[in-house]
């Protein structure tokens, strides 16, 4: 993959960019580790969000997202087995939608969608998820996905720049890697230990939003119009599954 090395003291510097999540990935390292080192860790990342891609990604038929609801929906009521991981992200969100009185909703792109519809999606059988390793990868073991109303959509296009951020905040600091900036299509940016940006170390910058009069891809789901005209909403958490929430929720909020 292309990428730049600068050798300085006292840390070298390493920059690559690539594709990943259907987006542009740019990464921006510091550390002692010389071109090859800095080259294992960057592939490390891509297949860090390349596991993130194969878990959540609505858009590939064969991510266990996608699997899961197809099966939920042949299988109305029947509960179908889901890994920790998934499972995890999935009650992250069902929980967000109560936070944000129904703002943050993972349904709204279901075809017929209608106030409410994310209470047909149900998760079972949870167990303790505290087999994370420390390169942020999750355990097998999960609960399950139960869906009560046909022609649903779970898209977790909202969370999944954060989820894969967190995933590699984890793996860097499991690799040495103490300072980083790491941007997913310059609208989720993780900030760690010392970098160029103007981002607090450890926090992310999330933004929300139309960029051009143009783009027109997120819908209200309390009143399902999509929101019109460039507008964007940028806030700073410590998390960033939150700041996409937060973001998203924010952004609607405003609209209203």
């Amino acid at each position: 993959m292309p990428h730049l090395f600068y050798p300085s003291s006292p840390q070298h510097r390493y920059y690559a960019w690539f594709e990943a999540l259907h987006t542009r990935v740019d990464l921006l390292l510091f550390g002692n580790l010389d071109e090859t080192g800095f080259e294992r860790v960057e592939e490390e990342v891509l297949v860090c969000l390349d596991q993130v891609a194969a878990m959540g990604n609505r858009f590939d038929p064969q991510s266990e997202l996608s699997q899961a609801v197809r099966s939920a929906s042949q299988a109305l009521g029947q509960p179908i087995p889901i890994s920790a991981e998934l499972f995890g992200l999935l009650e992250r969100c069902l929980l967000a939608n109560s936070e944000t009185d129904g703002l943050f909703d993972i349904t709204v792109n279901s075809p017929r969608f209608e106030p409410g519809l994310i209470n047909a999606v149900e998760l079972k059988n949870a167990i303790p998820r505290d087999n994370t390793t420390e390169r942020g990868e999750r355990g097998t073991a999960g609960g399950s996905l139960c869906l009560h109303r046909e022609g649903i959509i779970i898209d977790l296009s909202g969370v999944l720049k954060g989820y894969a951020l967190e995933r590699v905040r984890l793996l860097l600091s499991a690799l040495g890697i103490r300072d980083a900036l790491v941007n997913l299509g310059n609208s989720s940016i993780l900030s760690i230990g010392n970098n160029p940006s103007d981002i607090p170390s450890g926090y992310v910058l999330t933004t929300s939003g139309n960029a051009t009069a143009e783009r027109r891809h997120i819908r209200n789901p309390l009143t399902g119009a999509f929101i019109e005209g460039a507008c964007q909403v940028s806030v700073t958490t410590a998390d960033a599954v939150e700041g996409e929430i937060r973001s998203i929720a924010t952004l609607l909020k405003t609209s209203l």
